[in-house]
């Protein structure tokens, strides 16, 4: 073999030395010696070569030594020889591990300023190993999950040059610091060694950030409610910025850039706490919108900075606070006008509209919500100045909402007008109130007047304050109007392009309504004066509004009630009539009836007259039943031939019974102490003139004395003297009627 190879440690023992390769020879000659020797390469006799053996041993370490060596060797057998290569490659041995120089700290720390670029070099790792070649060739990664890597998420290192940079922006206020592992290795083989180190990367602060406002809404997130009328510096709300520097870089300045331009607010640029400068009054301005900004700079100033609307809602250290005043009662219901002028017509049904009242209250919600009320209906009867007072309940009634509408009819009050006092009341305390007067005049259709304008109802609403206002300048009276309505042409058809104005004129100094012609003849000769007005306004012609008209309506109430009327006054003559009848009868008394039966009730009846309470008649009928009837009335008498009694007298019982006069039972009081000696059968006789009784039969008599109304009764004689007088005598005539009743007792 003329060439052999050969790999040794260079820590190959020297001592004993350790062989490294033998040389085989072969002679074929027998005892023949072979001896071994180096002839060349054996630089600096490095290796020693056994001559016998042919064993080739290091004679000196190899540490340091060159790594290869290339030795040609003979063997010699004393006559011929024989020579072969040898390479020996020298392996180093891989006794040093790297040692880091940068970072030296086995735990180190390194501060690094964030940035706002990329691949930036945060810092370049170095460290040596001992080991020659390849042993001491170091290589740099990062250990992550125990491997070996060149990169991470936001890093990456340089295997040969150990530079470490960002692959990221490095950002405090994303990420406050960074942990790496850091590993340096050399390429020894077949054992190979890596040293570690662990690093922190803490980036350092910059003032790269700006205070910034956080909210779910960007154009809205601070909303403050102050209530109206507080006192100056009261605090109504904070905001707050945030600011992800660190230490000075972090602290927040509060400046209003907008909003404020009148001083009503200031604010605390340490706290950002907000107040009132001023007292707010919510009816002058109900909400605020600010604009405050959050800087680093304590010596900021508003006019540097541009607040534009864009630049206002872009920027997150601009933020937009609303300030909402809230409201208090403090203010009283006003009324759009004082007085108000209209009319209703005399025909008008209830719920006839009749005027729009509008009175406001500034305030808000519940503090200004207004109720109407009438709280009184003084009547003006028409052409007269003086009240006839307040008409209870009013003839009026007005809504929540002040319209004015008629609450009952009103044709009683036919030409007369109408003041009425309306209150407009708060809803809530201490409920203010405003007062307006109505003037209403009840007027007839036919006092109307009507203007034909040819502009639609909608445009002549808008000017109708103006209108009014030249025709009451021009009439020098009180112009109200009544009604807009579209125009009707003569052939029936509505111009809607057009419109009719109905009104009445009221005399200021009567307070009546004017007659269409006067007014009339006032607006002709003011003609000149107003015909600019008529070309501006649109009239084409000032007419009455009712001529010659005459409506032929049937109203089905109206014949009711006639025909109720006509039906009652025949009722009313019908029980008249009856009554009338009733009171000229005569009842006439059974002739069977006994005389003293008649006379009892005769006496009743003559009680009952004298409007005596009923309740006496029990006693008054036994008062009667204790008198002795003692005498017929009314009986036939037995003689035609009756003696003539001029005057009273005395007469027994027994006589009775032949004279036909009337007589009664005398029961005389004890009055005055005074007693009549008439005794107890004594009898008073009702005198006057005897009837003769020779033509005449006894019933005629009797129909006779019937015809007189003399029927008989009992009476008590009174005291005093002459009670009685003669009865004069009364003439019949053939057919036994009486001719002349001169008197009767």
């Amino acid at each position: 073999q003329h060439h052999y190879t050969a790999k040794i440690e260079e820590t190959i023992s020297i001592s004993p030395p350790s062989p490294i390769v033998q040389l085989q020879a072969q002679d074929k000659d027998q005892n023949s010696e072979l001896k071994y020797s180096i002839l060349s390469g054996n630089v600096e006799d490095v290796f020693t070569l056994d001559p016998d053996s042919g064993i080739i041993y290091p004679r000196v370490t190899l540490m340091g030594q060159p790594h290869s060596y290339n030795l040609l060797v003979q063997v010699n057998d004393g006559m011929f020889s024989d020579t072969a290569n040898v390479d020996i490659t020298v392996l180093d041995v891989n006794q040093n591990q790297p040692n880091f120089i940068v970072p030296t700290s086995q735990n180190a720390t390194v501060y690094v300023l964030e940035n706002d670029v990329a691949d930036t070099l945060v810092m370049t790792v170095k460290a040596v190993d001992a080991d020659p070649g390849e042993n001491g060739r170091i290589t740099y990664h990062f250990k992550v999950n125990d491997s070996n890597v060149q990169e991470t998420d936001e890093f990456i290192i340089n295997d040969e040059t150990g530079e470490l940079r960002a692959k990221i922006i490095l950002d405090r206020e994303t990420k406050l610091q960074y942990q790496l592992v850091l590993v340096a290795r050399d390429h020894a083989t077949p054992t190979w060694y890596e040293a570690l180190r662990f690093l922190t990367i803490v980036l350092k602060d910059l003032d790269d950030n700006i205070p910034q406002f956080h909210s779910d809404n960007d154009t809205l997130p601070y909303i403050f409610h102050v209530m109206e009328n507080t006192n100056p510096h009261t605090q109504i709300g904070r905001v707050t910025a945030i600011d992800k520097d660190d230490g000075d870089n972090a602290k927040v300045y509060y400046y209003i850039i907008s909003g404020n331009e009148e001083r009503n607010f200031m604010l605390d640029k340490i706290e950002g706490i907000l107040y009132t400068n001023t007292t707010l009054d919510r009816e002058l301005k109900s909400s605020y919108d600010l604009y405050i900004k959050a800087t680093n700079n304590p010596d900021y100033y508003s006019s540097k900075d541009n607040t534009q609307d864009h630049f206002v809602n872009k920027s997150s250290s601009i933020v937009h606070v609303k300030v909402i005043v809230k409201d208090e009662n403090d203010n009283p219901p006003v009324f759009k006008r004082i007085e108000y002028f209209a009319g209703v017509n005399v025909i008008a049904n209830i719920g006839q509209f009749v005027s729009q009242l509008s009175a406001s209250d500034p305030d808000e919600g519940d503090n200004g919500s207004i109720s109407y009320e009438i709280i009184a209906s003084y009547l003006y009867r028409g052409g007269s100045n003086m009240s006839s007072g307040s008409v209870v309940p009013s003839p009026f009634t007005i809504s929540s909402t002040g319209r004015l509408t008629s609450a009952s009819l009103v044709a009683e009050y036919n030409q007369d007008r109408f003041k009425l006092e309306v209150v407009a009341r708060e809803n809530s305390q201490p409920f203010r109130s405003a007062k307006a007067i109505v003037n209403v005049w009840i007027y007839e259709k036919q006092q109307l007047i009507r203007i034909i304008l040819s502009r639609p109802p909608e445009e002549v609403n808008r000017e109708r304050e103006e209108i009014v206002l030249e025709l009451s300048n021009a009439t020098q009276s009180l112009v109200i109007v009544d009604d807009i309505k579209y125009h009707v042409d003569a052939s029936g058809h509505i111009q809607q392009d057009w419109c009719d104005m109905y009104l009445h004129v009221v005399d200021p100094k009567t307070q009546t309504i004017a007659t269409i012609p006067d007014v009339l003849k006032v607006i002709d000769a003011k003609y000149d004066f107003l015909k600019d007005y008529y070309t501006g306004f649109a009239i084409e012609n000032v007419i009455p509004a009712y001529v010659g008209v005459r409506e032929d309506t049937f109203e089905p109430a109206l014949a009711a009630l006639i025909a109720l009327l006509i039906v009652l006054f025949v009722g009313c003559v019908s029980v008249i009539v009856v009554c009338c009848c009733f009171r000229h009868w005569v009842i006439t008394e059974p002739l069977d009836m006994k005389s003293s039966d008649m006379l009892i009730k005769k006496a009743i009846i003559d009680d009952l007259n004298t409007t005596e309470n009923p309740l006496w008649i029990e006693q008054k009928l036994k008062l009667y039943e204790e008198q002795e009837l003692t005498m017929q009335v009314f009986c036939e008498p037995e003689s035609h031939q009756l003696s003539t009694q001029p005057t009273l007298e005395r007469r027994d019982s027994a006589d009775m019974s032949m004279i036909d006069n009337t007589y009664a039972t005398i029961q005389h009081p004890d009055r005055h102490n005074n007693v009549l000696n008439l005794g107890a059968c004594d009898y008073a006789t009702l005198g006057g003139s005897v009837l003769p009784l020779d033509n005449v039969s006894s019933h005629s008599q009797q129909m006779y004395e019937a015809a007189l109304g003399f029927q008989g009764s009992t009476f008590q004689v009174p005291d005093n003297n002459g009670l009685f007088r003669t009865r004069s005598e009364l003439r019949v005539n053939k057919d036994g009627q009486p001719e002349f009743v001169s008197e009767l007792i």
